[in-house]
């Protein structure tokens, strides 16, 4: 193979098959379907609530405020960002992001951005600001109307690889022995908002903390909306947290993990009834005898053939694993308090899986896993704003604008739908213009339509009082 060279001079166009190549200094950017969200961020005066809300202080005389590093975190995210040092995949074009969303700065350095959150550096710092953020939720809540809802309680693993406070080492099945944070979510299992998130050290256990966690939740939800029920997987299975939402007077359903005392109860039930071909539910009551367990409760038991389903849920009873008659099947069992049908409650505990879904969302669209920070209080204060602030902007757009009538899209969807859209930054007379790259007419009115959508949510019934200024 032999390579052409030319002896021309180094001016000559640049060529690639028929193609000339040639440059422009004008203002281009991969993101020009980023003004959707500045539409939306102008209109609810989000800039004013981050200047009021997010509490640190402004020390130099120079500095720009506190609005254009949360939005550079907000806009790595949604720009496919997991790391701070991912500010610079949205570098190129940063004057048009700048003009789209009306800053005359956003920060260039990564420093920057560290620096600025690393000044949560107390619990009461950061608690402030998650109440602060809280509230912020609550808004989006009455602006959809929203007057009744599920409430789930989860937890997960956040892996880290420094030294940063509050890594430990405990349960983390992905990276065994690795240190790791473990943060408590709370979300509304229909409309999906995130509610409240705690950061906690990586010994910690599942559960551990989720009286006073669901407390604060669940009675920051009674002056806005009605919880129907509280559900939440195995790791929530406490005497102490079932006594909680009983004196409360909550309906729940929670998993149970698959004690040996309760195998044994599984194995004494005599009517199961099938619901699905393969499915099979049965129910006894129980009390434990250890200090807590104060009365008998009922337990829902389901079984699956994993040779009809062979994805299903469940584990098999390791008590007897000589019983022929249990081979073949996976069990879950759910503590309750209501008195509907064992196959109702199974139900009802089924869409659990789509609150999985959204911690897998939050942790890999959003970057969760990845912003981290060397101060424990810093790095909540970073979780908080990419569950409660950043996450809500972005549900309730989908709901309300993106994926109105169909299937709600994830973030990563989204971003390749609708963020990752050329503009060039250009003037007609007065007026600045960003002129996005899109021939499908059908995309074009589509995105007409969300402009306008977001500029008539202020007539839509509920949000009289769009907006937080």
């Amino acid at each position: 193979m032999h390579l052409k060279t030319s002896s021309s001079h180094h001016t000559d166009p640049l060529r690639v098959n028929q193609v000339k190549i040639e440059f422009t200094s004008k203002e281009i950017t991969s993101l020009g379907g980023l003004s959707i969200i500045a539409r939306f961020l102008e209109e609810i005066g989000f800039k004013e609530w981050v200047e009021e809300s997010f509490p640190v202080e402004e020390a130099s005389p120079n500095g720009k405020g506190k609005y254009p590093e949360v939005l550079s975190l907000f806009l790595t995210a949604l720009s496919g960002g997991n790391r701070f040092t991912h500010l610079l995949m949205w570098g190129y074009g940063r004057e048009a992001i700048k003009k789209v969303f009306g800053e005359e700065w956003l920060p260039r350095a990564v420093s920057t951005l560290t620096r600025f959150f690393g000044k949560i550096k107390s619990q009461r710092q950061a608690e402030l600001w998650r109440e602060k953020a809280k509230l912020f939720v609550l808004k989006f809540l009455e602006w959809e109307g929203i007057e009744e809802d599920e409430v789930g309680f989860d937890s997960s693993v956040k892996t880290l690889y420094g030294e940063q406070e509050g890594a430990k080492k405990g349960y983390n099945p992905r990276k065994p022995g690795r240190p790791s944070h473990h943060p408590l979510f709370c979300f509304l299992r229909e409309s999906c908002y995130g509610i409240d998130i705690w950061n906690r050290s990586g010994d910690t256990h599942s559960g551990q903390g989720i009286v006073e966690f669901g407390r604060e939740s669940l009675s920051m939800l009674e002056s806005r909306i009605r919880v129907r029920r509280v559900v939440c997987d195995t790791g929530f299975y406490r005497s102490d947290w079932v006594r909680t939402l009983e004196e409360g007077g909550y309906r729940y359903i929670i998993g149970v993990p698959h004690y040996w005392v309760l195998q044994e109860k599984v194995m004494e039930i005599k009517d199961w009834r099938e619901v699905e071909k393969g499915i099979e539910v049965g129910e006894f009551r129980f009390q434990h005898k250890a200090e807590g367990w104060d009365k008998e409760r009922r337990y829902v038991a389901v079984r699956r053939d994993k040779r009809r389903h062979p994805k299903s849920g469940g584990k098999q009873l390791s008590l007897f694993p000589e019983f022929e008659e249990w081979e073949g099947w996976r069990v879950s069992v759910y503590v309750t308090n209501e008195d509907s049908p064992a196959e109702e409650i199974w139900r009802r505990y089924r869409p659990r899986a789509e609150q999985e879904n959204r911690i897998k969302e939050i942790k890999h669209d959003f970057g969760l896993d990845g912003f981290n920070l060397d101060g424990f209080w810093a790095t909540e204060s970073v979780m908080v704003l990419l569950v409660l602030v950043c996450y809500t902007i972005i549900n309730f757009l989908r709901r309300r604008v993106f994926c109105r009538h169909g299937k709600k899209e994830r973030l990563r969807t989204l971003r390749m739908k609708w963020f990752i859209i050329p503009g060039q930054l250009g003037r007609r007379g007065r007026d600045e213009i960003l002129r996005l790259a899109v021939r499908s007419r059908k995309v074009r009115e589509k995105l007409r339509w969300m402009f306008r959508e977001i500029g008539r949510l202020r007539e839509k019934p509920n949000c009289n009082a769009f907006g937080f200024g």
